[in-house]
């Protein structure tokens, strides 16, 4: 039911919860949220606003943002709460975070003859990483708004899509085995169609680009859905990253 809520297909009358905030708080349309992570741990953060998400990652899988508990206890503060989101990327055997071929879990298939495989694995467990280092920095990694942060900063293939593909299902198939979890994509239709393609998936967005907040109203416009799903946050950067509730 919280994906349902999350999605807006409910036929509860009244405003749905925005997948950028604790589902079972309601966020009304128009509220405006901020995102703070690592590159913020020495610059200060905005004002409480009506919700906070918070980056467990260090900017790439695998790493970790040490303000996590501070920013987290400043996001839930917030009347909407806190969610989370990770980065992601199909680095290949050029990653620096476990060796390649050696990962057995979930999918024992992969190999150099299933590169796929491979990925899934690494996207399964790196999204493990980062919700045990939310659970230990927070204590309240279940129960949330999981964004995945698909940008084109990380490392992708280019010549393997199937692959980038599956690296983003191994991270949606672990988020949503957790309790009550929301899981949602962060990212643009360019970026998104460079790194996967024409490949869609039925999942909230929280779209990047607008850099004010008209921009951002405009930019809730299905047109801006990366993945086709329905656009539900809106980012536009002006002093801090700032979102709007669509």
């Amino acid at each position: 039911m919280l994906l349902a809520l999350a999605l807006g297909a409910t036929s509860t009358p009244g405003p749905s919860p925005a997948p950028g905030v604790v589902p079972s708080k309601v966020i009304p349309p128009g509220a405006v949220g901020h995102d703070i992570s690592w590159p913020q741990c020495d610059k200060g953060r905005p004002e409480v606003g009506a919700f906070g998400i918070v980056g467990v990652t260090g900017g790439r899988p695998y790493t970790r943002n040490a303000c996590l508990t501070s920013q987290f206890a400043w996001a839930e503060a917030s009347p909407g709460g806190a969610a989370f989101y990770m980065n992601t990327s199909n680095p290949g055997v050029a990653s620096l975070a476990l060796d390649w071929y050696a990962q057995r879990a979930p999918n024992a298939a992969c190999s150099p003859a299933d590169e796929s495989a491979c990925a899934y694995d690494f996207g399964f467990n790196a999204a493990a990483e980062a919700f045990a280092y939310a659970q230990a920095s927070t204590g309240r990694a279940a129960g949330r708004v999981w964004w995945l942060d698909v940008e084109l900063d990380n490392s992708w293939s280019s010549t393997d899509i199937g692959a980038n593909r599956a690296s983003i299902q191994g991270s949606i198939d672990f988020l949503l085995r957790q309790p009550g979890v929301v899981v949602g994509v962060y990212s643009t239709p360019r970026m998104w169609a460079r790194i996967m393609g024409d490949h869609r998936l039925a999942l909230p967005n929280w779209t990047a680009g607008a850099t004010t907040l008209a921009d951002a109203i405009a930019h809730c416009s299905p047109v801006f859905s990366a993945t086709g799903g329905p656009v539900v946050l809106s980012q536009w950067v002006e002093g801090f990253d700032n979102n709007y509730v669509c």
